[in-house]
């Protein structure tokens, strides 16, 4: 234990003495870990937000939209509309394919509502009661229309929270009267904050009435705008989405060169299109590690072999009153080691300041990757000993006459 202590003291030592020196060859060292760790960390928090995104807005979702969609990694866009999802694809999809938790149908149109001076262009969505279950609506006040409202076409509505903060100015909604289109409405409950979802949609601007309310007495229509399926399971979704896709080509009498008149996606589509771009972003930020690594490494090879050029009296000396050639090697191999490990203790210390920082920044939860912790520490220290062991051999080689000698 004592000889262990007085190595490390020693070479702590030499580390005070070529202070610069020491810091600047610990540099390519840190900034390799840096992005090792900051990137990592934030990937990883990214990934823990995507999954928790898919959850809070409704899990194992798949989204059938009446004409065109296009889905990207920032979510969807609508590039043209359709008149041919009916009721009776949505009977066909429940009785045809198998794996189906729950099918809902969509309509949507946008109106004004208007409650004494205030007044807000919004996205109404009629939908029955069930569209709360599959996408995880909270109420904060009042209650969700039922069956009762749904079979009398009742004029309820149910508010997303931004726009019962902008109508109401975070007054108590329920039971108050507002106009949708000139149309009286009751307001019957208010939702929990809830956010925007993965497809980009604000779910706080969205107001909730039943379906046939707003398809007889708003929309006078029997086509649906969407259909809202709920999988059983995650991994039947590629084949749910492929199997409703050859029912409704089917139903709609579509020929082999003609085009859809639907869209089918799902959330989970667009978090693996966002993984794919952080999955680039780890590639690149590795690629970058790398050479921070390899610059590191030759630094502290170069720094090594000029210090035993430097030291050249200090090792003949020892050796001349009775160091062995093991010691010289572990002094210089343990100040390469030790300069490689301070660099990676420093840079995992930055990449987890910053992973948190942009955490907080972005409303992302806090993650620590720690395989990649211990991936960097590791690298540092066998960075250490890789670029370490010629200059140590070289010191240890060195005949103590001869060197005394010059």
């Amino acid at each position: 234990m004592r000889p262990t202590r007085l190595l490390l003291n020693s070479i702590l030592q030499v580390l005070k003495e070529h202070k610069q020196r020491s810091i600047l060859s610990m540099l390519g060292v840190l900034f390799g870990i840096l992005s090792l760790v900051g990137v990592g960390n934030i990937s990883s928090a990214m990934t823990r937000k995507v999954k928790e995104t898919l959850n809070q807005f409704g899990p194992n979702l798949i989204i059938v939209r009446a004409g065109e969609v296009r889905v990207t990694g920032r979510g969807i866009r609508q590039f043209s509309t359709a008149q041919t999802l009916k009721f009776s694809d949505v009977q066909a999809i429940k009785q045809s394919i198998r794996g189906i938790k729950e099918v809902v149908p969509i309509a949507e149109f946008f109106f004004p509502l208007r409650y004494k001076q205030n007044v807000i262009n919004v996205n109404i969505i009629g939908a029955p009661r069930s569209i709360a279950k599959i996408r995880n609506l909270v109420l904060q006040d009042g209650y969700f229309y039922g069956k009762k409202d749904e079979q009398r076409r009742a004029k309820t509505l149910v508010l997303g929270y931004k726009i019962w903060e902008t109508l109401f100015g975070n007054k108590r909604a329920f039971g108050k009267t507002i106009l949708a289109r000139r149309v009286p409405c009751k307001v019957v409950g208010v939702l929990a904050p809830k956010g925007a979802d993965l497809a980009g949609e604000d779910l706080d601007r969205l107001v909730y009435m039943p379906l046939q309310t707003v398809l007889r007495r708003f929309l006078n229509a029997d086509y649906l705008s969407a259909i809202f399926i709920q999988a059983q399971r995650e991994v039947d979704i590629p084949r749910i989405e492929v199997e409703i896709k050859k029912l409704l080509r089917r139903r709609h009498g579509l020929g082999p060169m003609e085009k859809d008149d639907f869209s089918i996606y799902s959330p989970a589509d667009i978090a693996k299109t966002k993984q794919k771009g952080l999955a680039l972003v780890s590639v690149l930020s590795k690629m970058a590690a790398a050479i921070s690594f390899t610059i590191g490494g030759l630094g502290i090879f170069a720094v090594m072999l000029l210090a035993v050029n430097e030291r050249q009296r200090e090792i003949g000396i020892r050796r001349a009153v009775g160091a062995k050639k093991k010691d010289i090697l572990w002094q210089f191999l343990g100040e390469a080691c030790v300069i490689s490990l301070i660099g990676g203790i420093l840079g995992t210390a930055l990449g987890l300041g910053i992973g948190i920082l942009v955490s907080l920044i972005g409303s992302l939860p806090i993650v620590f990757a720690w395989k990649s912790l211990l991936f960097g520490l590791l690298i540092s220290v066998g960075l250490g000993l890789v670029a370490g062991v010629y200059p140590a051999y070289v010191a240890a080689s060195l005949m103590p006459l001869e060197v005394l000698r010059n």
